[in-house]
């Protein structure tokens, strides 16, 4: 076998071209020395940032005795920490959105159960949603409101059917607790002339 062919037969493969003989591209030196030789301090102030974000000091301790160790330049370091910033940003978008879904989701359920529930829905629903705003309006103010809206509440079974209650009493003036029994409503004779009965 020919040393021609020893060396076509080492140098195989696609793209492999054995009868060139000019070395292969070598890195330039200068840009990898700008990758590496770890500073005495790594300053991340060039690093851009979101508004409001700051650095967790315990992973960025953690993160720079990890490019310490590889010897990275401040430049690498920079490079990596934008983009874990990137990755951070990307990911907390993701939650808030996964978040906004499921709770989207879960209002979209109560809904769901208020129209079909058996007592309050269905064709009595109108009724029940007037008498239990009556009750809605007079307890709960504008914070307990707000708070019931954006978490969905508002629309719960249990809770519409609790303001359900209430309104109806108040509408019967009969408010009263189920752990206090209420008293009969009595007259006017009955008040200015009780021994009269």
């Amino acid at each position: 076998m020919t040393e021609e062919n020893l060396e076509l037969i080492k140098n195989a493969g696609l793209g492999v071209n054995a009868y060139d003989k000019t070395p292969a591209p070598q890195p330039d030196e200068n840009d990898t020395e700008s990758y590496f030789g770890k500073p005495e301090k790594y300053d991340y102030s060039d690093v851009e940032l979101p508004e409001n974000y700051c650095y967790n000091e315990d992973l960025l301790n953690e993160f720079n005795e990890l490019a310490g160790k590889y010897n990275l330049s401040q430049k690498s370091a920079n490079e990596l920490m934008s983009m874990a910033v990137k990755l951070t940003q990307q990911m907390s978008s993701n939650f808030s959105k996964t978040m906004a879904e499921q709770q989207r989701q879960k209002i979209e359920n109560y809904r769901h159960n208020l129209v079909n529930d058996f007592e309050m829905g269905g064709a009595g629903l109108a009724k029940t949603l007037r008498t239990a705003n009556i009750a809605y309006t007079e307890f709960a103010d504008d914070d307990v409101q707000t708070l019931l809206n954006q978490a969905g509440l508002n629309c719960h079974p249990k809770i519409v059917k609790m303001f359900y209650n209430i309104g109806r009493q108040m509408q019967n003036d009969v408010i009263h607790s189920a752990n206090m029994p209420a008293v009969p409503k009595e007259s006017r004779e009955d008040i200015l002339f009780p021994t009269m009965q």
